[in-house]
């Protein structure tokens, strides 16, 4: 067991040992309740019985009765108090997990699937909140009841105790023997888990290529494969389980047996009396009870380290560096590339590109698919770094710029058109959340998505689904085109963001955008080169590196790189 992985998560505790204490002063007041009432039966039994004393028996049912309603005050005020301490410490958990995966690069999240990511926010999680929040109440607890039980024990008979416990020390070599083997089976249940869900989650995202593939069938059965794996792995950890549970109640079902051998002996020798044997088992019956709890708090213990460890594996990773000394840059200047080179994995992208993009020009960047010039605005935005060279706004190496303030000062669109699942209004909002309800309508309309808005009932308020369900791809990007205007960045990049337009419609939205950023940088990627012919530079890449540049007409009457790929469109 690695304890280190909950004193590492003991700073979530802090805030809460207020009402962790008073939680535990309820619990351990509960468990005071519970040492009285077989002594109180040994007296009814030895005393009251014998005396015919019936207002006596009275006096102490009423009190029993007492104790039992306070109990049931206390239990109902402490499950309300560790329900409240462990939501608020699951709350933030998952949220400086949240805010720790949201600055992390974009490479980690290209290498790593969602759904294990969401497995561990939500359900890793959850896994460990009962444990976090009532480890320590409930062992300190546990170990005070089993202190009292003991105690009131050996009062009864020392003897019979000693022996009671003997078979304590088989019952934790027995549960120490299985631990490893239930932890791992666990590690691989988590796993197996994130795996399905990482599974519908693609599955529901692609569900338009699985029904134009006709693969429903198909997909039932790799589910059904992943869950026959996950059920093998459950039945595994049930077995584990369950033979560490049956051997620990076999020697616990001796204990009874011989206390009632040789407690039975005591009492017809008259060493003892009924009274107190009954209260022997009694409370031998209850320390069983605290027993099992810290054999469950262990298991329990077993499942939330391997939760912890999974957490602690991602905030483990180093986020992306943001701390550029540099956070109020002049963003009208030039954009230098020099010599910049960028692999993804083993693979060249970029070799060698220079290139300057001069300030409130617009530019088009063309070529084949794979050539580079995504890669290109990402890494202007720094969501890759190249491996050699550099990139500048001005003398200022964009590294040297803080990465929240230079990622304020560009408006990024791209093919994909990250529509969230909330209003039409939050989504345009998302480019400025403070922007005025004027600057919001006028952004729709230079979009050109205002006239739909208006046709529905709802207008600004109506809700769209995941990923901009509900709406045509052309009207996404023109949302996402509006959110970009709402920005009013300083640099503009439409990565194929108007490629779901017919050519009118998107030739008329980057004149419009255009003639609105005159005086702003725009960098245009589109593979439909007939709408791109206005720019003041088109740029064009072949494998990594930049061939030719110029304009429309210009790389026409060159007849070069631009000539083919523009004679090809046309033909």
């Amino acid at each position: 067991m690695k304890f280190r992985l909950f004193f590492r998560f003991a700073r979530y505790l802090k805030p809460y040992w207020g009402k962790e204490t008073v939680l535990l002063l309820m619990m351990i007041l509960s468990s005071v309740g519970t040492l009285a009432s077989p002594y109180v039966l040994k007296i009814i039994i030895d005393t009251v019985f014998p005396s015919h004393d019936f207002v006596l028996l009275l006096e102490i049912l009423f009190i029993l009765l007492g104790i039992n309603i306070l109990r049931l005050v206390i239990g109902y005020f402490s499950d309300y108090l560790f329900e409240w301490v462990s939501n608020h410490i699951t709350r933030d958990i998952r949220m400086d997990l949240f805010r720790h995966l949201m600055q992390l690069p974009v490479s980690f999240f290209d290498k790593n699937k969602a759904g294990d990511l969401v497995h561990r926010v939500d359900s890793e999680v959850n896994s460990i909140r009962s444990i976090l929040t009532g480890t320590v109440v409930r062992l300190i607890n546990s170990v005070c009841t089993i202190v009292g039980l003991a105690i009131m024990l050996c009062i009864l008979n020392r003897q019979l105790f000693l022996v009671s416990m003997a078979v304590m020390p088989f019952i934790f070599l027995n549960t120490r023997r299985f631990q490893p083997k239930i932890q791992q089976t666990i590690k691989q249940s988590r796993e197996k888990d994130a795996d399905i869900l990482s599974f519908l989650m693609e599955r529901f995202a692609n569900i338009k290529l699985i029904k134009s593939y006709v693969h429903q069938n198909l997909e039932q059965k790799n589910l059904l494969r992943h869950i026959r794996e996950q059920i093998g792995l459950n039945l595994k950890n049930v077995r584990l389980r369950a033979t560490t549970q049956n051997i620990t109640m076999l020697f616990t079902m001796m204990v009874p047996l011989l206390i009632l051998g040789m407690g039975g002996k005591s009492v017809m020798a008259g060493a003892m009396t009924v009274g107190a044997l009954v209260a022997f088992i009694q409370y031998m019956n209850r320390i069983f009870d605290p027993f099992r709890n810290l054999m469950g708090l262990y298991f329990d213990a077993i499942r939330a380290a391997v939760s912890m460890q999974r957490i602690f594996d991602l905030m483990e990773i180093k986020p992306e560096d943001s701390d550029g000394a540099v956070t109020d840059i002049q963003m009208k200047q030039d954009i230098i590339f020099r010599n910049v080179h960028f692999k993804y994995d083993n693979t060249t992208v970029l070799n060698g590109l220079d290139f300057t993009f001069r300030y409130g020009k617009k530019y088009a960047l063309a070529g084949g698919s794979g050539c580079g010039k995504s890669t290109l605005t990402a890494l202007l935005c720094r969501f890759y770094h190249p491996q050699e060279g550099v990139i500048r706004i001005g003398d200022t190496d964009i590294r040297q710029i803080n990465i929240h303030a230079l990622r304020q000062r560009i408006a990024w669109v791209s093919q994909d058109n990250q529509l969230f699942h909330d209003s039409i209004e939050a989504n345009i909002r998302y480019g400025r959340p403070d922007g005025l309800p004027d600057e919001l309508v006028e952004a729709a309309c230079q979009a050109g998505i205002a006239p739909h808005i208006e046709s529905l009932p709802e207008k600004f308020n109506t809700r769209i689904g995941d990923r901009g369900a509900g709406l045509s791809g052309g009207q996404q990007q023109r949302m996402a085109i509006a959110r970009a205007i709402l920005k009013n960045a300083d640099i503009i990049i439409l990565d194929e963001a108007t490629a779901a337009l017919d050519s009118d419609s998107e030739r008329n939205i980057l004149e419009a955008l255009c003639a609105l950023y005159a005086d702003k940088t725009m960098i245009i990627i589109s593979h439909r080169l007939s709408t791109i012919r206005n720019v003041d530079e088109i740029v064009c890449l072949d494998k990594g590196t930049i061939v030719e540049s110029g304009s429309h007409e210009t790389l026409l009457q060159k007849k070069g790189f631009y000539f083919q790929l523009f004679k090809e469109q046309m033909d």
